[in-house]
């Protein structure tokens, strides 16, 4: 498919050589080495330097107000969303707290049951005996033992002032 220049160039070649243009893309085939014309060949662009530096822009009075609503509105939809979307994000990091709050209740609840194993094997009376040996403690004598007699009001022990 040829475009609109070529094909108004093959009118032009055959209005003035008088139809020789097919004898002219015959001759151009018939040589191997010679390059097809490339499409729009013979359109030359020019560039023209205009000088705008004397060119004022004329002020918009609506610009500024149409600015003004484009941030107002802006702003509104931003702190809409915001509200919009605050109460599950903050949802979502209280899960995350529970979450990591629950992981810690299971750590401590596991300590405490390992310090309560340790705390029973190290109060075992076999324990205590065993550490009484190699302290070398002894058995009070019957002798050395004191009972306190409970007071009268209930208690057990009454703090009395030392005498000088």
């Amino acid at each position: 498919m040829a475009t609109q220049a070529n094909s108004f160039e093959n009118y032009e070649a055959d209005a003035g050589n008088g139809g020789t243009a097919r004898g002219r893309v015959r001759r151009e085939k018939s040589d191997p080495y010679r390059l097809r014309a490339i499409p729009n060949e013979e359109i030359y662009f020019y560039r023209k330097v205009i000088d705008n530096s004397r060119v004022m822009r004329q002020a918009d009075p609506r610009a500024r107000s149409r600015c003004w609503r484009w941030i107002a509105s802006t702003t509104a939809v931003t702190l809409l969303l915001a509200a919009l979307l605050w109460p599950g994000v903050y949802g979502m990091a209280a899960g995350y707290e529970l979450e990591s709050l629950k992981v810690e209740q299971q750590r401590l609840l596991a300590e405490r049951s390992e310090l309560e194993a340790e705390e029973a094997s190290l109060l075992s009376p076999e324990k205590l005996e065993e550490l009484a040996r190699q302290q070398d403690f002894i058995d009070p004598a019957p002798a050395q033992v004191v009972y306190l007699p409970p007071a009268a009001d209930g208690s057990l022990a009454a703090l009395q002032p030392r005498s000088k």
